[in-house]
């Protein structure tokens, strides 16, 4: 049975939540189709926002907590100028999700 730890940390009035388990160590993808570029906030590439790499597994729960943090906000219609945006495909590297730069 694995024991996980979480952190809030507020900064800015904002507060970061992290957990670390030594689930979490453990390899998240085998090969690129086992991830998928997802928004990394609110906001994504087309929206000003940027993006980030997650395992396939993950995406849904991902999307949802977005929905319910980022309900009521608005995304201005521009591209963002994020390196993040320049990927256009998620790879799997050394076990873990990244973008595809």
């Amino acid at each position: 049975m694995s024991v996980v730890r979480k952190a809030a940390i507020v900064v800015a009035g904002l507060v970061l939540l992290s957990s670390s388990s030594p689930a979490a160590a453990a390899a998240t993808c085998q090969a690129d189709s086992d991830c998928v570029l997802v928004p990394d906030d609110c906001c994504g590439c087309t929206g000003g926002g940027k993006q980030k790499a997650l395992p396939k597994k993950d995406r849904t729960g991902h999307e949802r907590a977005r929905q319910v943090r980022c309900a009521g906000t608005l995304c201005a219609a521009v591209m963002s100028h994020d390196p993040s945006c320049a990927a256009t495909s998620a790879i799997c590297k050394e076990g873990k999700c990244s973008l595809g730069l």
